[in-house]
């Protein structure tokens, strides 16, 4: 077991490169990961989301009302290990902007800002993905 979950903390920054998938629509985020099933549901002020269960965790999607483009990703880790695993390569990887926030120079030329967000007396925590 301990041999496992060591191979998981090894291989889960590869998995994690661009999963957050912002300024892009639904078809094609459907087509990136076609052997997924994504939930689409719509929030109280109408704005349209896509979630599915990836080898990181959840990740639902965000759509623009506007142009139907992906703004937002929020990502819940399936656990601890795979929370530290990409804490530690975000730090690697994006410039750090403190513990628990780090900017992405994406190709092209754009800016993607990532958060923890880490409740310890509820023992919650996600990741926000922002443009």
């Amino acid at each position: 077991m301990k041999k496992i979950l060591l191979s998981l903390v090894f291989l889960l920054p590869f998995f994690g490169n661009a999963q957050a998938h912002l300024g892009i629509s639904l078809t094609d985020l459907k087509e990136l990961h076609n052997d997924k099933t994504f939930k689409i549901d719509y929030t109280t002020d109408g704005t349209k989301y896509a979630s599915a269960d990836m080898p990181l965790g959840e990740f639902t999607y965000y759509f623009s009302k506007e142009d139907g483009l992906t703004f937002r990703c929020i990502q819940i880790p399936n656990n601890m290990t795979a929370l530290n695993a990409q804490v530690e390569n975000y730090n690697k990887k994006y410039v750090i902007v403190s513990e628990t926030s780090w900017k992405a120079y994406l190709e092209g030329g754009g800016l993607m800002k990532i958060n923890l967000v880490y409740d310890e007396e509820y023992k919650a925590y996600f990741f926000t993905y922002n443009f």
